[in-house]
């Protein structure tokens, strides 16, 4: 039997994903293209409704296959069956069947029975990317409640791991070739805290730290509301931890944190990333921010504006507010028209392209360590990522030679544009 996947939403899918098909590949035939298999697993997002979008399209798209072969069967997983578990089966005719729990090993287990495989003892993940690195979960679930996200309603509160696991699995990892793990969890800064131990962050990074063959850990999806003085200080200090951090402010305005209730206010933000710098040299700060939130004034959108003028975050990322059901933010009046949304989106965009463009060229000249993820077939440029860089979400290094993914090179910038440098080995 072939089984194709299809893979969509965040790196905390993925890891479902690569859990769940673990020891498939000795059972059936793993593919690429769903047009040659016997049945396709879609491992779906519903953080926000551009990713429901995707999900069903993605399902509607595949159900041509099965009209065309009654027999192919379309298995659909993840976020999308987890939040709407009695909805999707009379609108999806299509579907096979839908695995709704949150738990990946129960959708493993459910996924062989179906499809009449043997159990497997097997808990390695059967990785669906470059074997040079991943991403490693701290935990499942959220406690933080900000009124527009739908994700404790999916996933439940929040959950650590215990640290042995991590590192077992870890050292599994780079045994199989991982070079740069990717810490991920709905807030990875909360880890141990629902376990009354605020302070397992650190320790938790200076054994990781302590892993032969591991080059570079990522701290991905903070909270600004749970650094602490030892964190900072771990970020600094610790060489395998990149000099990166992904820190989501959402907003600036005082009132609009209030109502997204993100526990945090601007003096604390400003704090913080002061803090930041001042500790971590050269630190590239990745952020989120949220334009039309509900009640949102023009006045606040500007102080948001101003502040990502002043601020010059490296790396930044905007979205648009989309109204989820069951969130406390879908109650709230005076929503934001749709026009005036995209524009604030705009706006924000063409403002951090602009910091973007000048950062860029300040690095033209400069030596930095590039890690390489791919080459490309048809022109035999090599794409990699400096530390700055987060897999598949940030900017690359472009050089105009094959060189080994999976390799750490010396290089030197010789160009740039908005998106990427251009570099060659030394």
């Amino acid at each position: 039997m072939k089984l194709a996947f299809v893979d969509l939403g965040c790196p905390k899918n993925t890891i479902d994903l690569e859990m769940i098909l673990a020891g498939l590949d000795k059972q059936l035939r793993l593919v690429d293209d769903a047009r040659e298999a016997d049945a396709v697993l879609v491992n779906t997002c519903a953080f926000i409704e551009s990713a429901k979008q995707e999900s069903i399209d993605t399902i509607l798209e595949l159900g041509r296959i099965k009209k065309e072969r009654p027999e192919f069967k379309i298995l659909v997983s993840g976020c999308l069956p987890q939040r709407y578990p009695q909805q999707l089966a009379p609108v999806l005719p299509e579907v096979s069947v839908f695995f709704d729990s949150v738990d990946a090993a129960k959708t493993r287990r459910q996924l062989r029975r179906f499809l009449h495989l043997p159990a497997s003892c097997s808990t390695l993940r059967r990785r669906v990317g470059p074997p040079h690195y991943a991403y490693l979960r701290l935990a499942e679930g959220c406690d933080n409640r900000c009124s527009y996200c739908a994700i404790p309603l999916i996933k439940g509160r929040y959950v650590s791991r215990s640290q042995s696991q991590i590192i077992r699995e870890a050292k599994s990892l780079v045994e199989q070739g991982c070079r740069e793990i990717n810490l991920v969890a709905q807030d990875t800064t909360y880890y141990g805290r629902e376990r009354r131990q605020p302070g397992a962050l650190v320790p938790l990074l200076e054994k990781l730290s302590e892993i032969d063959g591991l080059r570079w850990i990522r701290l991905l999806y903070t909270h600004p509301a749970h650094y602490t003085a030892e964190l900072i200080r771990c970020i600094a200090q610790l060489d395998k931890v990149v000099k990166y951090v992904d820190l989501p402010i959402q907003h600036i305005s005082d009132r609009v944190l209030e109502r997204m209730h993100r526990r945090t206010t601007r003096k604390q933000i400003e704090s913080l990333i002061d803090r930041l710098r001042a500790a971590v040299p050269d630190l590239a700060i990745r952020t989120t921010v949220l334009v039309g939130f509900p009640g949102e004034t023009e006045r606040e959108f500007q102080k948001l504006l101003h502040f990502i003028e002043a601020v010059r975050f490296e790396r930044l990322g905007v979205f648009t507010y989309s109204e989820e059901d069951g969130t406390r933010a879908a109650r709230l009046r005076n929503s934001v028209p749709f026009k005036t949304k995209q524009r604030r989106y705009l706006e924000i965009m063409e403002t951090q392209a602009g910091l973007s463009q000048e950062r860029q060229r300040n690095l033209i000249g400069r030596s930095l360590t590039v890690l390489i993820d791919e080459v490309v077939r048809e022109t035999q440029q090599s794409i990699g990522r400096t530390m700055w860089d987060a897999p598949e979400i940030d900017q690359a290094v472009i050089f105009d030679a094959a060189l080994k993914p999976g390799r750490f090179y010396s290089a030197r910038v010789i160009g740039a544009d908005l998106f990427d440098l251009f570099a060659r080995t030394e």
